[in-house]
């Protein structure tokens, strides 16, 4: 049993991390941005060392790709700052980082899926934030598991699939761009990834850290993503009408970002150092529509789940410290 720090705890992706830690046996260093600040040095430093954590899952991000065109500096504080004094912070501590990367690094339209060695381009602040981040870890000398993943969704928090049945609930016709391929990932099965390689990466032989790919199969584009959801939604009686999925161009969506045309992922890699399976994406989607409902409920998004909370005079030098039994406060 492992004590495992995991920022950005209240992600969608870090509660997912923190569910699948403990269902392992391990114990869980819970650090969202309320309590702990990974732009802050010395907090960072703080917060790994007097934590004792055998290792640290990195699930902070600025994820929202649109805004980061005008918020560029705090996307770059986020994604790359961060990430950058978490690995000098673990290369100190002598702790293997997971971090979590993105297929947005990509921009190049290419006849199959992208492999970790391919060359990085990105057009949009978000990927270069996030290509900045992998940069400064790969120099700081910490070990390290990069994970790239793809159009995350996910039972916590808002993602592609909740936000298209929000917008379905009043409207009968949705625009969605038809020319971006990439694949759909589910979270809770990447959460059970991550889980299983940083097992491997804490066994005293590993040695095979680097950069690896993790995502969700078939590629697909939005419109088809979308249609997908809408299918399945009707099938669960959560949707009670059609609704009619207006392919259109990415030139028409007039997006400030310039997202990348085709960011399939190639996860062989990890399939053959971890043996992993990569999950299908359309088989999570049933649980992710029960999440959105259960939201709109006033419940949880998953049954029986009691997040640790954090009170008013929680300081950045503060975590919580999770366990089967539930959270207890580290100071």
């Amino acid at each position: 049993m492992a004590l495992i720090l995991v920022t950005g705890a209240h992600g969608q992706v870090g509660r997912e991390v923190e569910l699948a830690l403990l269902k392992a046996g391990h114990r869980v260093v819970s650090a969202p941005h309320s309590a702990l600040d990974i732009i802050k040095p010395d907090h960072v430093l703080s917060a790994i060392l007097d934590s004792k954590a055998d290792a640290v899952i990195n699930a902070a991000a600025y994820a929202n790709v649109e805004k980061a065109e005008d918020e560029s500096s705090l996307a770059y504080s986020a994604n790359a700052i961060g990430p950058r004094n978490l690995a000098r912070a673990c290369a100190q501590a002598g702790i293997p980082l997971i971090h979590i990367s993105t297929d947005y690094v990509f921009a190049d339209r290419k006849k199959q899926p992208h492999t970790e060695d391919d060359p990085t381009t990105t057009e949009c602040i978000y990927g270069k934030s996030k290509l900045d981040g992998e940069n400064f870890i790969i120099a700081s000398g910490c070990k390290y598991l990069i994970v790239r993943t793809s159009w995350l969704f996910g039972r916590f928090g808002r993602n592609f699939v909740k936000i298209m049945l929000s917008m379905a609930q009043e409207r009968s016709e949705l625009a969605v761009v038809y020319d971006q391929l990439g694949n759909p990932t589910p979270v809770r099965p990447l959460a059970d990834a991550l889980v299983k390689i940083t097992e491997a990466a804490l066994a005293p032989n590993f040695t095979d850290f680097g950069i690896y790919h993790y995502c969700g199969y078939q590629a697909t584009s939005w419109d088809e993503f979308a249609r997908a959801v809408f299918t399945q939604a009707q099938q669960m009686k959560v949707l009670t009408h059609e609704v009619n999925v207006l392919s259109i161009s990415s030139n028409d969506f007039k997006s400030k970002a310039k997202r990348p045309q085709d960011s399939r992922l190639d996860c062989t890699k990890i399939q053959q150092v971890f043996g992993l399976e990569i999950p299908y994406w359309p088989d999570y989607l049933g649980e992710v529509i029960t999440a959105y409902v259960r939201e709109g409920q006033g419940l949880p998004p998953v049954e029986d789940y009691d997040p640790p909370s954090l009170t008013e005079s929680t300081s950045p030098e503060q975590v919580l410290v999770s366990n089967a039994t539930g959270p207890a406060r580290l100071s």
